[in-house]
This record gives C-alpha cells, sequence and structure tokens, in this order.
C-alpha cells in the first residue's frame, strides 16, 4: 500500500504530510526510530512495569497462600487425629449414655423427656443452663458419638436458662 492510499484511510495533518515529504529518506528513518523508542517506552510503562509490579505483588501472597494452606492442612489432620483418637461406643444403647452422661453432670432432675426412635434420640429439658447443656453436648459427642441433629431452643426468665428440645444420632 502506497503512502497515499494509507493517508486515504487514516486521516494525518496536512502539516504532517508536507514535512514527511520534505524529509530525506535517512530523516525518515530517524523519525520512524525515534516514533519506535516513544512506542516503547510508552508499552515499557503502561504494560511492562505493571506487570512485573503484580508478579512480585502475586509471588509474595503466594508465600502467604503457601502458609496458610499448611495451617489448615495442619488443622485438618489434627481434627482427623482428634476424630480417629474418639473411642465411641457405636453399639451401646443411646438411652443409656444420655443417663450416664447426665448423671455425672448431676442433671438428671433437668430432664424432662427422653426418646429413642429410629436410631434418633430426643432429650427435652424445660429448664437447664446453657453453658450445662454445651457441655453436655460435648461430652455426648466426644464419648459416645452422639451429635445433634436438630436443637430448638427457647429463652426462659431466668438468665443463662433455656427450653432444650435436641435430637441426637450417631
Amino acid at each position: 500500500m502506497t503512502t497515499t492510499r494509507l493517508l486515504e484511510h487514516i486521516p494525518v495533518p496536512p502539516a504532517f504530510v508536507r514535512a514527511w515529504d520534505r524529509m530525506s529518506s535517512r530523516e525518515r528513518r530517524l523519525a520512524v526510530a525515534a516514533v519506535a523508542v516513544v512506542l516503547l517506552a510508552a508499552a515499557w510503562g503502561w504494560f511492562w512495569q505493571p506487570m512485573q509490579e503484580d508478579s512480585q505483588r502475586v509471588r509474595r501472597e503466594l508465600v502467604r497462600d503457601r502458609a496458610v494452606l499448611a495451617a489448615a492442612r495442619a488443622q485438618v489432620a489434627e481434627i482427623t487425629g482428634l476424630q480417629r483418637g474418639t473411642q465411641i461406643k457405636a453399639g451401646s444403647d443411646p438411652r443409656l449414655a444420655v443417663e450416664r452422661v447426665l448423671g455425672e453432670r448431676s442433671l438428671k432432675g433437668a430432664l424432662t423427656s427422653l426418646e429413642v426412635k429410629d436410631n434418633r434420640t430426643t432429650i427435652t429439658f424445660a429448664a437447664i443452663g446453657f453453658d450445662a447443656l454445651v457441655g453436655v453436648l460435648d461430652t455426648l459427642a466426644k464419648t459416645d458419638g452422639l451429635r445433634p441433629l436438630e436443637a430448638t431452643l427457647t429463652s426462659r426468665m431466668d438468665p443463662g436458662t433455656v427450653r432444650a428440645e435436641i435430637t441426637v444420632t450417631r
């Protein structure tokens, strides 16, 4: 494509066209080289330098993310070890387990009802301290593998006490 055909498609001010026509071939090469240097500097400033800064930032984040991942893996290993270490009496009766834990914590009097049906045990307390309830559930989970499936807690007038209906299962 010739210069005149190129100029038909690209709007260039007439002063630039006249200046280009007056230049010798050496001056034109020098002008093209100067434009190339300016374009390379602009590309370096707008693309290359920010990309390098982002690469350094990504490297720093990678080190941090690897440390977080290692910590998470260590926690998973610890949790898995704790779960394996828990001796669960799978064949034991859940009713006996609940009664035993309540007896150990002197909470049998707080128990309103205890029903076992289809591998689910429903425990109802008319009034029990929230801290005591959390302790009972923790002990049942650790010693007998009974974990809460459903829970309905209703606050009572006495501070720190709740009415609790809890369904536990293995």
